[in-house]
């Protein structure tokens, strides 16, 4: 659908400024390392990862037994993607002091970039055992229990996040999600616009109402969101690709055209742009290469269940009976109860071709 969530970053980042001196006095051991530390948080703050994983060394080899040191020094691996060696430098930080929760939210993203998931998982729950007030380790724990399609233990994260961090819009944002895929369409519409009265300028607020509105058939409103999203961000790829999918639904193919080749175009890889663009291309009469749209969408994103059938209803509407059985029954690979899929194959039954 092209749902939008927010995310953190991935380090726990806090800029400081020190101030300059002339004289320095000579620093404690504890001193020492709480300086390297700060200078460490200072530069990843600043986006500069080499300088903060110097900074972070330093501190480790300053204090080769304080928890915290190790534990941003992984997190500053992480920000380079030297994965290994931070979940080596987080687990080194949780045997030095097993009640400390940070290294369990670095693990805990490190693995959901990995594509580990239940190891995610796992983390992130033992981040907010060991501490229940941690909105970071909710919104983190929500978003790997939505990808996991825990939806309601999902929603319950989000909750508590929002009930930790009452002025941040991102548990909003996150919980429209899962309450529009679970079909609570109204409550999702409420979570957005929470979201949108915290932050006004939230594109990916307005990205999910738009979709939100278009699966309830609001086209109009659907379209003054994605408005709004590209007003923000005028080059986002999930609001032009949105924007083109509300035209076609009113019948204005080549704008719609337009807008999923923009998108497109921002983001190559986007496969629903590819999708919908097949579909708009099948409207305006051009088959042969709305084909190779269905061939991209999926070649990029093969377990997309819509595009497996959309193309099987493509292919049936042209007389490839044969072609549309094998993407009818390659989408009931993943789901056997999808009912698309199964309407499809009994189409086929009751009119061979």
């Amino acid at each position: 659908m092209g749902y939008r969530t927010l995310k953190l970053s991935k380090s726990l980042v806090a800029a400081v400024i020190m101030a300059e001196t002339l004289i320095l006095p000579a620093l404690s051991a504890d001193d020492a390392v709480e300086t390297h530390i700060k200078e460490g948080d200072a530069q990843l703050a600043r986006m500069k990862v080499e300088p903060a994983i110097v900074a972070f060394r330093e501190a480790t080899r300053v204090a080769p037994d304080n928890s915290k040191a190790h534990e941003r020094l992984g997190a500053a691996l992480a920000a380079k993607e030297d994965y290994d060696t931070a979940v080596l430098e987080e687990k080194t930080a949780i045997r030095l002091d097993p009640q400390y929760f940070l290294p369990h939210v670095i693990l805990g993203q490190i693995y959901s970039n990995q594509g580990k998931a239940e190891e995610a998982l796992a983390e992130f729950k033992q981040a907010v055992a060991l501490k229940p007030s941690s909105f970071r380790s909710h919104l983190d724990l929500g978003m790997i229990l939505t990808s996991l399609g825990k939806t309601d233990e999902a929603i319950a994260a989000y909750r508590k996040a929002a009930e930790l961090a009452t002025d941040n819009p991102a548990p909003h944002v996150n919980l429209g999600v899962v309450l529009a895929q679970k079909g609570q369409t109204k409550e999702a519409i409420a979570e957005e616009n929470r979201a949108l009265e915290l932050n006004k300028n939230l594109p990916e607020a307005y990205i999910n109402l738009g979709n939100i509105q278009a699966e309830a058939g609001s086209t109009d409103e659907a379209i003054e969101a994605f408005k709004k999203a590209l007003k923000l961000v005028p080059n986002h790829p999930n609001a032009h690709s949105g924007m083109g999918w509300m035209l076609m639904k009113k019948g204005n193919f080549k704008e719609a055209i337009a807008e999923q080749q923009k998108a497109i175009k921002v983001f190559p890889q986007f496969a629903p742009a590819h999708r919908r663009l097949a579909l708009a291309l099948d409207k305006s009469g051009d088959q042969k290469a709305a084909d190779l749209e269905f061939k991209e969408a999926l070649k990029l994103s093969p377990r997309d269940l819509n595009a497996r059938v959309e193309y099987g209803n493509f292919l049936l509407s042209k007389g490839d009976s044969s072609g549309a059985e094998v993407q009818y029954k390659k989408a009931l690979e993943t789901n056997p109860q999808l009912q698309p899929a199964l309407e499809g194959l009994a189409k086929l039954k009751k009119n061979p071709m």
